[in-house]
């Protein structure tokens, strides 16, 4: 006779929150937030990134315009890694009604995306925001490797904050 594992018949954890980060192509900008925001949340949480699902938090990003299985840049890789993240699993995946549809929080890298964003949002999903809260954040592809730290610097700061807001009690 088979073990019966403690949680078989379990539903899985309800979702606090399913966070989606949006920019243009899906292989710098979003991809880069959506690594930092795993990393600080699971630091936050004290538990690897690979647990925030079990944790209820769900993180993903996506492209407007992207094409899908396209890596992450070599550059975002890099500055990921250099930040303690991981994205060398990265394939960019194309914005889809399901993900906005899920989703709790969305977060547009510029106001073109949020135009888009908004265009594409499906009754009953939350309304986007910029994820720098009242500007644009620049678009590193094609820039050199301080361009990328610049970029992450600024949506590291900008997750700080947030992650602080979504743990308070």
């Amino acid at each position: 006779m088979a073990a019966v594992s403690p949680d078989a018949g379990r539903s899985p954890p309800l979702l606090r929150r399913s966070i989606l980060f949006v920019c243009t192509g899906n292989t710098c900008r979003s991809p880069i937030a959506e690594s930092l925001c795993r990393l600080k949340l699971s630091q936050a949480l004290g538990c690897g990134p690979e647990e925030l699902e079990s944790r209820g938090y769900r993180v993903a990003s996506a492209g407007v315009m992207a094409y899908p299985g396209d890596p992450a840049t070599p550059e975002a890789a890099a500055v990921a890694a250099e930040c303690g993240a991981e994205l060398g699993e990265h394939c960019s995946r194309p914005l889809s009604p399901e993900m906005l549809e899920s989703a709790t929080d969305i977060f547009a890298m510029t106001e073109t995306h949020l135009t888009v964003l908004f265009s594409r949002l499906p009754v009953g999903a939350p309304e986007p925001k910029l994820l720098c809260g009242n500007g644009d954040l620049p678009d590193p592809i094609g820039g050199d490797r301080d361009e990328y730290r610049a970029c992450a610097r600024v949506i590291a700061s900008h997750l700080d904050r947030l992650v602080l807001g979504w743990l308070a009690p």
